[in-house]
């Protein structure tokens, strides 16, 4: 099963989550027990976490609308970029 990264999460200054913790809030949120999260930590920036799912996520907007309400029910500041949001890109013809 192909998996994508559908969210990508950062946390206010000076909160974190652990990755389990962030797994079930993420599984619960997708509807899915094939999910899966990443950390990513760069000099200089703050902490991203990357939510991964199947490409073939059937609501990907509720997994987003869900996630989001998740977090801030247990009180999480953060910002979250959505891959689900953006337009799918153009097929290619060639002649």
């Amino acid at each position: 099963m192909e998996h994508m990264r559908w969210l990508t999460l950062r946390l206010g200054n000076n909160q974190s989550i652990g990755p389990k913790d962030l797994l079930v809030l993420w599984s619960d949120a997708c509807e899915t027990n094939q999910a899966s999260v990443t950390r990513d930590t760069q000099a200089g920036r703050s902490i991203a976490y990357a939510l991964h799912a199947p490409t073939s996520l059937a609501y990907p907007k509720r997994a987003e609308l869900r996630m989001r309400d998740k977090l801030e029910k247990a009180g999480y500041t953060f910002t979250m970029g959505s891959l689900a949001d953006r337009p799918a890109p153009q097929p290619v013809r060639f002649r």
